[in-house]
Order: structure tokens, then C-alpha cells, then sequence
């Protein structure tokens, strides 16, 4: 059964080189959206009159001691920069454990985007964990194309994406559309032993240095595509914002917005951690 009627959509399921986003993926988008494709249109026509630019970012299941958590401070580096971003990962433990003693992330607040990006120029949403990379890399995606602001999407993955389908995909919606390929390097990271006041503050052990030099490298890639950066000029950039608790400030703001939200009685879900 094909989801759309033109080419052009159907890229997007076609988009893995492997494996098509599942059946009931594909039925829940068509119930969420009372018309998906009439609204990936809106989405599409409206884009060059927006004048919000928005960056987003989603990232593929973060696993235990995972360099690829690295990623998750992308959101704030970018928000530092003035540029307003989504940043969307499906809640697991080790996102929780940098986010958690900040503010309660694993509770999914219901208002809307548009108001926190419009406060804070950032939007942090964890979501349930889905049954297939393909899926919730597929659900990301509609999201994103269904936004008349979303200029710039970045897809942090572990799948072979198809090159093919990613131009069709960039030159109809005209947004430009970059993959990059989750780190396979091997393990630094330990979670247990990650501290945010050492790695998010000026005093830094060993430890804390190789981990922060780790994630200025690896966030590079993405910022580097965000600005008129150098990928070598980026990391310097992103690793000065790490000496100078510019990551911790912007964090500490988004969680101070979000835990009065939350106390002010915001209806909100609990999100699974599997």
C-alpha cells in the first residue's frame, strides 16, 4: 500500500536504503494529520514566506555509554548562536540522566512549539520509544515538512539513508537536508561516570577534557552546516561554549521555562523509557 499519490512524497518512504517505515507508522501519521498530504503541501508553498528560519535536528535512539550523546547539547550550541532549533530523540536513560537533575524531561508537556521556540529559540522534544529506527526517523520527518518554518533538517542515524530519494525530497520541498552518519568510533563515554557540573563548567578532570573534545568534534559536523563555519573553527567555537558555561546557561533557562510550565499545571504525559 503506498502512503502518497505523487513521486515526490513517496520519497519519503522510500528514503531507507532497507527497510520502509512500518504500516501502523504510516496509519497513526494518517489519523494524526486529517489530511497528510495536503499539509506537507501547505507545508512546502508557505516555507518561502515564513519568516522564521528553524533548524531541526533528529536523532536516532541514543544508546548506553554512547558517544553519539554528544548530540544532545547540539540543541543548546545552536541556540547560543542565535538560531532557533527542534531538537527530537526518543527518551532513554542516559538522556535523562543529563537532562533530569535540570528539570523533569521525561514528562511531555502539551502546549505549543511555537511558544517555546518564540521564548528560547529552542525546543527539546523526547518522545516514546518508537518500534524502528525507520519509524521514528519517518514520524521526524513528516514533522519537520509539515513546518512552514523548518528550513534546515538534520537526520543523526544509524541507517543507510538512499541518495536518490534524499534529492527528490530536498529539491520538491526545497529544504536542504543533511545525514549524519552516527558516530561508530569506539565507546568514551561512560554514563555513570558523566558529570554535566565537570563537563559543562570551566574546572574539567582528564576525563571530562577527551569527553569534551569528543563532542565539540563530533557537534562540529552539524554546526559547521549551520553557520559559514569551518567544521575545525566550529569544534573551537563549541568547545570555548563548553569552558564558558554558555551550554549550562542556555540549559538552565530552558529547564527553568519548562519546570514552571510544568508546576503551573501544564497537562502533561510521562514518557517511556522502554
Amino acid at each position: 500500500m503506498t502512503m502518497f499519490v505523487t513521486k515526490e512524497l513517496n520519497a519519503m518512504t522510500h528514503l531507507f536504503q532497507y527497510r520502509e517505515p512500518s504500516q501502523s507508522v504510516q496509519e497513526q501519521l494518517r489519523l494524526e494529520y486529517v489530511n497528510l498530504e495536503a499539509t506537507l503541501l501547505r507545508g512546502k508553498v508557505l516555507r518561502d514566506f515564513s519568516k522564521d528560519r528553524v533548524a531541526y535536528i533528529a536523532q536516532s535512539s541514543i544508546g548506553e555509554n554512547d558517544n553519539n550523546l554528544g548530540y544532545l547539547f547540539a540543541p543548546f550550541i545552536i541556540a547560543n548562536l542565535n538560531q532557533s532549533v527542534i531538537y527530537t530523540t526518543p527518551v532513554v536513560p542516559s538522556v535523562l540522566s543529563i537532562l533530569n537533575p535540570y528539570f523533569q524531561a521525561e514528562k511531555s508537556v502539551n502546549f505549543k512549539i511555537e511558544q517555546v521556540l518564540h521564548s528560547l529559540k529552542l525546543y527539546v522534544d523526547l518522545v516514546d520509544y518508537p518500534k524502528s529506527e525507520e519509524d521514528f526517523l519517518f514520524r521526524s520527518l513528516v514533522k519537520a515538512l509539515c513546518r512552514t518554518d523548518v528550513t534546515h533538517l538534520f537526520l543523526i542515524t544509524h541507517l543507510s539513508i538512499n541518495p536518490e530519494q534524499l534529492q527528490i525530497l530536498q529539491d520538491y520541498f526545497e529544504i536542504k537536508i543533511d545525514v549524519i552518519h552516527a558516530d561508530t568510533a569506539p565507546q568514551m563515554v561512560d554514563d555513570k561516570l558523566l558529570n554535566t557540573k565537570k563537563l559543562l563548567f570551566k574546572n574539567k578532570d582528564e576525563l571530562h577534557k577527551t569527553i569534551c573534545t569528543l563532542f565539540s568534534d563530533l557537534n562540529a559536523k552539524l554546526i559547521a552546516q549551520i553557520g559559514q563555519f569551518s567544521q575545525a573553527q566550529a569544534a573551537h567555537l563549541i568547545e570555548d561554549m563548553f569552558y564558558s558555561e554558555h551550554i549550562f546557561e542556555k540549559l538552565s533557562v530552558y529547564a527553568e521555562y519548562m519546570q514552571t510550565r510544568l508546576q503551573n499545571g501544564a497537562s502533561y504525559k510521562v514518557l517511556s523509557t522502554m
